[in-house]
């Protein structure tokens, strides 16, 4: 019987082309990524599944129940991600319960993924590999017969360390291994640290090998050599690939790859060196890579293959790729061509005519247009957040630089996203992605104030004009507007075809009753506000709030983030926003009740009083009291204290859900028929989470994880998505976009 689907894991531009080799074949994809969304935006994928990554404890509860819930048994799980292919590995033979895997038990396969073993294996074997170096500690190097330079990379791939960010860091000389060797020990421990030579040689004298493996025979196979690749000293990537044949590189695959009963896609990759001619092994990489959509434009589709494998199917007759085909990525092709004319080493006119032999693009394909006008934009989003801030120095030139150009570049390429989305010809060419609805999410409603440079809660504002936009938007696009707590049962109708809405506002500001609720009632929109009694009875402050009033007053101040006290300057706009976010980060990751005890303590040394601004914003009992006349506003749980459950051990939970509730009906005179979770992101809420606020009976629960309303909500109502209303984004054709469901594709 045929297997019903394919459920690819993790990964970028491999992934999307493996999405696309399927698609050709009508094979139902879905995406599960906790990173990149590239692939989430071809027409291929059927449907884009967010979860925490597989480094979350609850990475394989999520496999197990997204098989169960959402009809996925039986699907063929590819991971295609590092961390994606290790947590799988290990796991698999619980997972073959639930998915179809074409993949070596963890004891085998670590074998060609954890690169001392490789080379331990590679020497066994009689393959050539890089001279590697053992080292314990930073000690070691002093007596270490070295030539340099040399380079250090992980043991494995994947993660969100420097030195996974970075793949390799280069040393050359003594002093510089020492140092990066302590840095890296330090973040992933010595043991996980590969010392090796630096062969000499640029991306051309690297070659892959790449192919489908089944049970330690190949199914099909080529080579491939890495024409260029950027930075073009030193390559984190390939950005122009053509097929070549290498017949050595080859035997020497096939060994190691023997050796471990390989299963499954895998790239090979090798570096020739030219002092001694010999062909020398640098990774393995079992799952789908960069440049995975050369395969099928070569004529041997290893996707297509991997499919007829995964259903026992003939492989067909054997093939032989399309020497001299390309592929390319090529925004960063170009810069890497450029720089090498700048050099001399390639002319402009080798570089077009290289061009003509292009068969195969990163993210553009004729057929498949939306991943390559979103590419470019992802990708400067992606190179600033992963490998360009986190590698700053914490100076105060860093600081005062890059977080205008992050939330510049951030916000760009949102606004790009929307405006793409808002198109009426492209929101009509997908309807099934607005699915059964939205929830809105809003918190403050106010009149809009003069622009300030130093603005960091500016997302949680939006005028009241926004906000009657908003519900416009709603109703002209067709849906129906709804109490959030008549969500399930309406979408659970067989009957019910119609789409709905429901609006919700967090922490109860008192603007919501000044401002949000006279637009409500104009247009009779129901509406829930979630209410946290700490705010309302003035016993817990709103700390973001306090960090912004400290750090817009406050030239300096000292805190204590850790490891001791600092002195944080805060004089212009940018140090204001990099202070605000490093106390934000700080409640984020400490323990919540004492970090936002430390903020309110610093804020009133500096004259400002928290409890004084919650009580400034947020309605009191009273004020409740005469809202709840209202017969289109509902009042929902939101905890006592707004802390982030996951944080907090199965006692306090019980009690933050249970006394909120308790309280919110003594004061409003009704009982809370839904909950939201503070902060609302994965982080925040998991399953535990979930099944506590169910059991004390919510019968619906909101995140704020962006989606809208689909098949999967009735299968977790007490996790439905949000849409947020965001005050940088107020435009009546934004809500539209958002309501499409176009944008989620790629937020």
């Amino acid at each position: 019987m045929t297997i019903p689907g394919v459920v690819i894991v993790g990964g970028a531009h491999g992934t999307l082309a493996l999405a696309r080799s399927l698609g050709a074949l009508n094979v139902p994809v879905y995406y599960l990524t906790h990173d990149s969304p590239l692939a989430g935006w071809s027409r291929f994928v059927r449907e884009t599944i967010r979860w925490a990554g597989p480094h979350d404890d609850g990475a394989m509860a999520f496999l197990r129940e997204t098989a169960d819930k959402r009809g996925l048994k039986g699907c063929l799980l590819v991971p295609s991600g590092d961390g994606e292919v290790q947590l799988v590995s290990q796991h698999r033979e619980e997972l073959s319960a639930f998915y179809k895997i074409i993949l070596p038990e963890w004891t085998s396969l670590q074998w060609l993924c954890e690169k001392p073993l490789l080379y331990r294996r590679a020497a066994e074997l009689g393959v050539s590999f890089p001279r590697t170096y053992a080292l314990t500690s930073a000690t070691d190097i002093d007596g270490l017969d070295v030539m340099f330079p040399v380079i250090l990379k992980p043991n494995m791939g994947g993660g969100n360390t420097s030195i996974a960010r970075a793949k390799v860091i280069r040393a050359d000389d003594r002093e510089g291994l020492k140092t990066a060797f302590a840095d890296a020990s330090g973040e992933i421990g010595p043991d996980n640290v590969v010392v090796q030579e630096l062969i000499p040689g640029g991306g051309e004298s690297q070659f892959s090998y790449a192919a489908l493996w089944l049970n330690g025979e190949p199914v099909a196979e080529f080579t491939a050599r890495r024409a260029r690749q950027y930075p073009v000293d030193f390559g984190y990537t390939s950005t122009c690939v053509e097929v070549v044949d290498n017949r050595q590189a080859i035997e020497a695959a096939r060994k190691i790859l023997k050796s471990a009963g390989h299963s499954g896609l895998v790239e090979v990759e090798f570096k020739l060196d030219g002092r001694d001619g010999e062909l020398k092994l640098l990774d393995v990489n079992p799952r789908p890579w960069s440049w995975f959509g050369l395969c099928s434009a070569a004529g041997i589709d290893l996707g297509g293959l991997l499919w007829r494998v995964a259903n026992d199917m003939p492989n067909g007759p054997a093939v032989t790729a399309r020497q001299g085909a390309s592929w390319s990525y090529l925004v960063r092709d170009a810069v890497a061509a450029f720089t090498l004319a700048r050099r001399g080493q390639t002319s402009l006119r080798d570089y077009l005519m290289s061009l003509g032999k292009i068969r195969s693009w990163a993210a553009f394909a004729p057929n498949d247009p939306l991943p390559g006008l979103i590419d470019l934009p992802l990708t400067a989003l992606r190179v600033l957040k992963k490998r360009i801030l986190p590698g700053l120095a914490s100076g105060q030139s860093a600081s005062a630089i890059f977080p205008p150009v992050k939330r510049l570049m951030k916000y760009g390429v949102i606004r790009a996203g929307l405006e793409v989305s808002s198109l009426p010809a492209l929101r009509s060419a997908f309807p099934s992605l607005a699915g059964r609805g939205v929830i809105f999410t809003l918190h403050h409603v106010r009149p809009g104030h003069a622009a300030s440079a130093f603005a960091p809660n500016v997302q949680l504002t939006v005028t009241p004009e926004f906000l009657e936009e908003a519900i416009q938007a709603a109703l002209e696009s067709g849906l129906v507007p709804v109490h959030l707590h008549d969500l399930p049962a309406l979408l659970a109708d067989s009957s019910e075809g119609r789409s709905f809405c429901a609006f919700t506002l967090d922490d109860g500001y008192r603007n919501n009753a000044e401002h949000a609720a006279p637009i409500f009632r104009k247009y009779a929109v129901p509406y829930t506000i979630f209410i946290t009694p700490g705010f309302v009875e003035r016993s817990r402050s709103l700390w973001w709030e306090t960090a912004a009033a400290l750090t817009q007053k406050a030239a300096s101040f000292e805190f204590d983030f850790g490891a001791g006290p600092e002195q944080v300057e805060c004089a212009t706009p940018s140090q204001k926003v990099e202070a605000f976010a490093r106390l934000e980060n700080f409640v984020q990751e400490s323990a919540e009740d004492e970090a936002v005890e430390k903020i309110d303590r610093l804020a009133r040394q500096h004259g400002i009083d928290p409890i004084a601004i919650v009580d400034d914003l947020v309605m009191d009992a009273a004020e409740l009291r005469r809202l709840s006349d209202d017969p289109l506003v509902h009042f929902g749980a939101h905890t006592m204290t707004h802390v982030n459950m996951r944080k907090i051990d199965a006692a306090r939970l019980a009690h933050e859900i249970e006394e909120s509730t308790r309280v919110v009906e003594a004061y409003v005179g009704q009982r809370p028929q839904s909950f939201s979770y503070p902060y609302g992101w994965v982080r925040a809420v998991g399953e535990r989470e979930a099944k506590a606020v169910s059991e004390a009976g919510f019968s619906v629960a909101v995140t704020t994880q962006a989606g809208v309303l689909g098949p999967q909500s009735l299968e977790k109502p007490a996790q439905l998505p949000r849409v947020s209303l965001n005050g940088r984004f107020q435009k009546k054709r934004f809500v539209k976009a958002l309501i499409s469901g176009l944008p989620f594709r790629f937020i």
